[in-house]
This record gives structure tokens, sequence and C-alpha cells, in this order.
């Protein structure tokens, strides 16, 4: 094998060994989207994302012998963990398209900001998660501290007592 021969091999392994770490980190973001998401959402994304480790791993083992094929494995892989991550986060709000569709990236650019991407969209839910709670205690605390339609006619009556013995002991001096 000649020099530039090797040194293509080894810059197509190099590539492929960067993608597949990308879809590592993608799929480290979609685990952490699916810690903040409910239930049933969390079970579709993990029923999901099993086929896309098992992809990913592939793609790992494929690194050495084939990088291409390690390499195109890794990067849809990304896209569709980025794509589940769209899917079940559509609700929480956010429609933004993809980091990886924007025109002049290169692959690692690419699959970088699908992990950003991924990041993104659980910071959304969060989010979401905080504001329902804050609007659940608050609910809470509003019906705790309103008054009844009872105790708020016991209340107005004994204001208008106070106010008609302050006027009939105003009215005597």
């Amino acid at each position: 094998m000649s020099r530039g021969a090797s040194r293509v091999a080894r810059d197509r392994r190099r590539e492929a060994a960067a993608a597949v770490v990308a879809a590592k980190r993608a799929e480290a973001e979609t685990h952490k989207l699916a810690k903040v998401l409910s239930r049933d959402a969390r079970a579709d994304l993990d029923r999901a994302t099993a086929s896309i480790h098992d992809e990913i791993r592939r793609a790992e083992r494929q690194v050495q012998q084939r990088p291409r094929r390690a390499k195109r494995r890794a990067r849809k892989a990304a896209a569709r963990l980025e794509r589940m991550s769209l899917r079940v986060t559509a609700s929480v709000g956010g429609g933004r398209a993809g980091a990886a569709g924007r025109p002049g990236a290169t692959g690692a650019e690419a699959a970088k900001a699908r992990a950003k991407t991924i990041k993104r969209r659980q910071a959304q839910a969060k989010q979401a998660q905080k504001m329902a709670k804050f609007v659940a205690a608050h609910t809470i605390a509003a019906a705790i501290i309103t008054p009844t339609d009872q105790e708020r006619r016991e209340h107005e009556a004994k204001q208008r007592r106070r106010r008609s013995v302050t006027s009939e002991a105003g009215g005597s001096h």
C-alpha cells in the first residue's frame, strides 16, 4: 500500500471515529432528555432508541474495517436520534428545525449540532415541567388561601356588625 492510500484510509477511519463519537454524544443527550419526559413519552423514546443504540455499536465495531460504512451508520443513527427527540418534544414547543440541515455544514459540524439540538429540546421539556409545577403549586396555594363562600359571608357579616357598633358609638358622642 502506498503512503497516499494509507493516509486516505487513516483519514477515513478518523472521520468514522468522529462520527461514532458524535452519535454517542447524541445518544447520551437523548437519554438525558428521556429523564425529563413523562412516563409514556419516555417509554416511546426508549423503545425507539433501542435499535439506534445497536446501530451505533455496529458502527463502532466497523470503524477499522469499513470506515465509510461506519461513518454513514453513525450519522444515520445520530439523525434518527434527533428526529426521535423532535417527535417526543413536539408538544413542548420549539418548532426549530434540526441544526444538521444547515447549508454548508460539514459532517462533523452537523453531528455536533444534532447533539446540541437534542440538548436544547431537553431544556425546553424541563422548562415546560417547571412551569407546570409552578402553576400547580400556585393553584393549590390560591385554593388554600382563598376563602370559601361561607367564610366570606361570615367575614362580611362581622364587618357589618363592627360598622354598626362604631356608628352607634360615634353617634352618641
